[in-house]
């Protein structure tokens, strides 16, 4: 499988763990910064948080897998905007907690609903960035607290930590961890959103998040991947 050079097709090819088999790359929607990823071994492929998706992708043209297993870490609308026409391209399996497959389900708890204002107060309400709130249908494959298993070639564990939102989980794949809205460079968690709770992230995901190796490869939700270090534990009060 030949692959493109960085910056072709809006994808670029991301730093992964030393001796990992599969490749990473990142897409990144120009609207919100949410990163879609995908993993690409052995001619298999799989996403993860269909935020945007750049078509025809490259190592998809030319023929239609089996299935593509989509993973996502949490349900809001910058994170599935891709999901519906993913479905309509490919045979999706949509993989996520029982309720991020709620999440996706309402403009409400994704967020779309509200998008429109939220980007105008992202902007120090300088710019009003239309944004029609959509809803997903559910996942084809749930999990209440955590799931590990072999899924097309892709050997994962999913846990789910709330305090983001109910759904919010982690993806640990060959010690690289794909964190969501979780460990942002430069941004703290944010908890104030709906659904979201500051009780339930300190109960239960901060802790979760203190028990990351250092050195580990952490792919999140926005901006650039890193590794796990002191400077990153201190940001994030870990």
């Amino acid at each position: 499988m030949e692959w493109p050079l960085n910056n072709r097709d809006g994808w670029r090819r991301c730093r992964k763990p030393d001796g990992m088999e599969a490749d990473i790359f990142c897409a990144s929607d120009p609207v919100t910064g949410s990163g879609c990823y995908l993993l690409v071994k052995n001619g298999t492929c799989a996403v993860v948080d269909a935020g945007c998706f750049p078509l025809p992708a490259p190592a998809l043209s030319g023929h239609v897998p089996a299935f593509l297993p989509v993973f996502l870490t949490h349900g809001h609308c910058d994170h599935i905007s891709a999901l519906n026409s993913l479905r309509e391209h490919f045979p999706v399996l949509t993989v996520c907690s029982r309720a991020c497959s709620e999440e996706i389900q309402d403009t409400k708890a994704n967020m779309s609903r509200r998008m429109e204002a939220f980007l105008y107060y992202k902007s120090n309400e300088t710019k009003l960035t239309p944004y029609a709130p959509f809803r997903c249908g559910p996942a084809d494959l749930c999990f209440e607290e955590e799931i590990r298993f072999l899924l097309g070639g892709w050997r994962l564990h999913m846990k789910r930590l709330p305090g983001h939102t109910p759904g919010s989980s982690v993806i640990s794949l060959d010690g690289a961890l794909f964190s969501g809205d979780y460990l942002l460079p430069g941004e703290r968690v944010v908890t104030r959103l709906p659904g979201g709770s500051q009780e339930q992230y300190e109960t239960y995901t901060r802790p979760w998040l203190q028990t990351i190796a250092e050195g580990t490869w952490i792919y999140p939700g926005h901006g650039r991947e890193f590794q796990m270090c002191g400077e990153a534990r201190r940001f994030h009060e870990l």
